[in-house]
């Protein structure tokens, strides 16, 4: 950890966020995202059904992330903005609309192909699950009606130590 001297403030290393400064910046960009973020949720979708790896989901995940947290950000700077909502023009409304209607149906439609998703692999752990306690209450062997008596069974000897064995030459 870096020490920090507190007696002389140094100003902050990181970049200053580029956020949009006026609401109508902030309903251009806002748009412009839920537009990537909506084609986005749409390949993430098309990954899970076509049963892509899991560090390929893995990966759309990590690119989604930061698209995520630059949305909240912004449509809650644009929430707060009261007065710059009212007056953003009729046009800018509608497209938020329509975005917003965009991404609502991409996240519907992502969410549903995950719940189905999750659904068939638990219909499937749940099938290998009860095939392998079935199989370890089974007492009989698996070809066969009754296990079959061995030919030859072990028989203690009657002399000679305990641990010997005898090797049954009969036929």
């Amino acid at each position: 950890m870096d020490k920090v001297d507190v007696r002389f403030p140094q100003p902050s290393k990181a970049p200053a966020a580029n956020l949009p400064k006026n609401a109508e910046e902030r309903a251009t960009a806002l748009i412009e995202l839920m537009d990537r973020l909506s084609a986005h949720l749409a390949r993430e979708t098309e990954a899970v059904m076509r049963h892509c790896t899991s560090a390929e989901l893995a990966r759309l995940g990590r690119e989604k992330q930061p698209m995520m947290l630059v949305y909240e950000e912004v449509s809650r700077l644009l929430r707060v903005d009261r007065e710059g909502m009212t007056a953003l023009p009729d046009e800018a409304k509608a497209a938020l609309r329509e975005a917003t209607r965009g991404l609502y149906e991409a996240s519907a439609a992502n969410a549903d192909a995950l719940r189905r998703n999750g659904a068939a692999q638990k219909i499937l752990v749940d099938t290998v699950v009860g095939a392998i306690n079935r199989a370890r209450q089974t007492t009989t062997p698996a070809y066969g009606t009754a296990p079959v008596p061995p030919r030859a069974t072990y028989v203690t000897p009657s002399h000679g130590p305990s641990t010997s064995a005898t090797l049954n030459t009969r036929l």
